[in-house]
């Protein structure tokens, strides 16, 4: 599922709006005459149930692994209940500090969706809720960001050599090295001592430029240790990806940025897709093994928990996550370059230019040379007609800028050892070099890098963490903030008018997913924002991700805060509780001489029932206008929810016709935060029960609407 974001005059305020319904463009309209249309019958003593695969299927966003899910768990006998929920398999597991990740296989006949509704409603359960899963998803897909083609640049054709000779010094040809002020960058650090993690396709460890430079590694799908120093390549995107980073500087061939760093191979495809489980795994991996840069020349458009978790880990550890940014050149929501903490990498051209291809966003960090960039390809690679090891190949995207950047980082972690993640960042783009507007940009973020400026910038002050608790309101309100969070909603920072980082809460509210974990969080649903610029920020929480069932009601659930502050080194204490609640109101009017009644079937806490109530009965959980008995021929009633309700209610809608003498006409219209839409004109039959879920246009398959 790609997010397209678009910029031009959408800032956020008008974001903001968007999503509460309350621009011009989303104003509720006066609604068409339609002719009615016979309604369905219902049967006001069924006793609806919820089907798991309905609900399960909000929590399915995007390609993922058929068969599998994911489960993050603090609490064994939790993860017991869900496995002896759902009947699946433990495939594999590891842990993140406190927190358990395991891969699930489903038992045949049992979908993805089934299994993620099923734990969703037992997580949900008033009398024995489930509490220790901090989150349950697919095993989502995440593909390479493909190398573009190097094209017909006039500049590139004439450096480029018609064929490699082994010996011959292709340093001349290394453009980007020229750019970034390599030369004068090696005589302050070469990344000596660091350990680059490319965690990608594998690396070609025979490679004459790679040898001695490639320590054992591991493949997570697997669970295979590589031995150091072996071609564990086969589709050669990481080679070129380690090439640009590491490569020997030995007068033959080609020359890393960073001479003098380790690369730690971690192989999540091979050759073809990965699933989020095993390039967590392996970045876990990574970061218990000593490596202090991530590269990630990869990436997706779904947001997965267990990924985040990986990647908090990494930062918790002091580890820098470096991610392309993504190819496809436009505004588009791309993981795991947007979550908060990374170094999100475009790509640039000779010319000091973004790339076409090169992904837009407020996210983006910094920008570096990705167009026709020279580096190793794999020993099994040849020449065309002469059948001799091809050795070095142009290769363009931000999946060969990335790791420019990576080896900056290392050059950097090999000056300021102690230096955090976001002070490493900041080093990078405090001293990057303008090539679009002025100042920051949502083209080529900070600028292109400039390593010569970087290795010699002092240290600047610390980065802050954030952390936005998202309960609904009548919960915080009347519980003390102890019952449900809201799971799996988007949480936006806005700086400028522009999206500057993206988070979810989690399942179980009340784990952070930071290491350690943050001890007061309450049981509220969570978002953390790592190692982020200090500074204002307004934040956006809710979205087309706002959901609980994937209703169109949850994505009405909408909150904003602006002009939260964070100063530098906030990195524990900085909390924003941010309650989110939805408004309803319900109305029916009619025409004919019937008396009709408008229907709200809540839930009373006294019996611990559902009941239907009418204006005829009075409500519970909100209020009625007087009953009106069509004696007149036509007729209105409106139902006002009122607080205190239970977070996550359903109040199924019906036209209770149980009294009238007559057919009426009715039309039913619901107002939720703002929003407003019109159902109908139904033909009611006289002595019948209508419920809107039966309706052919009703939208809601599991009756709703729903509110928090």
């Amino acid at each position: 599922m790609k997010r397209k974001i678009t910029y031009l005059a959408l800032g956020f305020v008008g974001f903001a709006l968007l999503l509460t319904g309350c621009t011009g463009l989303w104003a509720p309209r006066a609604p068409e005459a339609r002719t009615p249309i016979p309604a369905v019958p219902g049967d006001p003593t069924f006793q609806p149930t919820v089907d798991p695969e309905v609900i399960g299927q909000a929590l399915v966003r995007g390609e993922h692994i058929p068969g599998e899910i994911v489960v993050g768990y603090t609490d064994e006998a939790a993860f017991s209940a869900v496995l002896s929920l759902v009947g699946g398999t433990v495939r594999d597991q590891f842990t993140m500090g406190e927190l358990t990740a395991a891969l699930l296989e489903l038992p045949g006949g049992t979908s993805v969706a089934e299994a993620l509704g099923t734990i969703l409603l037992r997580w949900r359960d008033r009398d024995d809720p489930l509490r220790g899963i901090a989150f349950a998803e697919p095993n989502y897909v995440y593909e390479l960001i493909d190398p573009e083609p190097t094209g017909q640049d006039a500049y590139l054709k004439s450096v480029e050599p018609a064929v490699y000779d082994p010996d011959a010094d292709l340093r001349p040809y290394q453009w980007g090295l020229d750019v970034v002020g390599a030369e004068d960058a090696w005589a302050h650090a070469t990344g000596d001592g660091v350990i680059v993690a490319v965690i990608d396709t594998g690396v070609d460890g025979t490679h004459p430029d790679l040898q001695g430079k490639v320590t054992v590694g591991y493949d997570p799908a697997t669970d295979t240790v590589i031995p150091a120093g072996v071609n564990s390549d086969t589709v050669g995107h990481g080679t070129h990806v380690a090439g640009i980073i590491a490569a020997n500087d030995d007068g033959k061939g080609i020359v890393g940025l960073a001479p003098d760093v380790q690369i730690l191979p971690i192989v999540i495809f091979n050759p073809d897709y990965v699933g989020a489980f095993d390039a967590a795994e392996g970045i876990v991996w990574a970061v218990d093994e000593g490596a202090r840069v991530l590269n990630n020349s990869w990436g997706g458009y779904v947001y997965s928990q267990i990924l985040k978790a990986a990647f908090d880990y990494a930062l918790a550890f002091g580890a820098v996550p470096v991610c392309a940014a993504g190819n496809d050149g436009e505004a588009l929501i791309h993981f795991p370059s947007a979550y908060p903490g990374v170094i999100a990498v475009g790509a640039t051209t000779p010319r000091d230019t973004r790339t076409d291809f090169s992904q837009i966003g407020g996210w983006l960090s910094v920008g570096a040379p990705g167009e026709g960039i020279l580096s190793c390809v794999p020993t099994t690679y040849v020449q065309a007609g002469t059948g001799d090891p091809l050795l070095y190949d142009y290769w363009g995207g931000t999946s060969m800028a990335t790791p420019f950047v990576s080896a900056l980082v290392a050059m950097l972690l090999e000056l300021h050892p102690g230096a955090t993640p976001y002070q490493i960042r900041k080093m990078i783009e405090d001293t990057a070099v303008d090539i679009e507007e002025s100042g920051f940009d949502v083209h080529s973020g900070h600028g292109r890098i400039d390593a010569a400026a970087a290795v010699t910038a002092p240290v600047p002050g610390d980065g802050s963490t954030l952390f936005v608790y998202t309960p609904f309101e009548s919960s915080y309100e009347l519980y003390g903030g102890w019952w449900f969070g809201i799971p799996y909603v988007d949480v936006i920072l806005f700086q400028d008018g522009e999206i500057r980082s993206w988070a979810q809460t989690d399942l179980a509210g009340w784990w952070t997913l930071w290491f350690p974990f943050e001890p007061n969080t309450g049981d509220w649903g969570v978002a953390l924002f790592p190692w982020i610029e200090p500074g204002t920020y307004d934040v956006v929480v809710g979205g087309d991700d706002a959901v609980l069932f994937g209703q169109r009601t949850a994505n009405r659930v909408t909150a904003v805060r602006t002009d939260i502050t964070l100063g530098p080194g906030e990195s524990w204490w900085s909390s924003e509780i941010i309650p989110l609640n939805t408004e309803l109101q319900v109305r029916i009017d009619w025409t004919g001489a019937g008396d009709v009644d408008l229907a709200i079937y809540e839930y009373d806490l006294v019996n611990d029932v559902y009941v239907w109530h009418t204006a005829k009965t009075g409500a519970d959980w909100g209020t009625f206008t007087s009953d009106d008995d069509g004696a007149d021929g036509d007729g209105s009633e409106t139902y006002t929810l009122a607080f205190p309700h239970w977070g996550y209610d359903e109040y199924p809608i019906a036209i209770d016709a149980t009294n009238s003498t007559a057919d009426t006409v009715v039309t039913v219209t619901i107002v939720q935060n703002g929003i407003t839409e019109v159902y109908g004109p139904y033909t009611v039959a006289a002595g019948a029960f209508v419920e809107l879920k039966d309706q052919a246009d009703w939208w809601d398959a599991l009756d709703g609407p729903w509110v928090f």
